[in-house]
């Protein structure tokens, strides 16, 4: 059987993407991405959970990222998981 890596993320970014040139210019761009989940504790206060990934996006998307992406924009990324 084969396996499925694929991964749906909405959140925000903690900073400007970083924007670079490889050789061959090939476009890759770089930046952080937190995602907050809330849950009721005992008292039924809400308490956050923030989760932060690493994005990285190459090519296109890596101008797109450059060119449309600033601290704080809330984002919706889809691709797959590497550790």
């Amino acid at each position: 059987m084969r396996g499925l890596n694929k991964v749906n993320l909405i959140g925000n970014l903690g900073k400007d993407p970083d924007y670079k040139e490889l050789k061959g210019k090939i476009p890759v761009a770089k930046f952080d991405m937190a995602t907050t989940e809330f849950h009721k504790n005992q008292k039924g206060e809400l308490i956050p959970r923030t989760e932060w990934y690493r994005i990285i996006s190459w090519r296109g998307l890596a101008e797109l990222s450059k060119n449309y992406l600033k601290m704080g924009s809330t984002i919706f990324v889809e691709g797959s998981l590497r550790t």
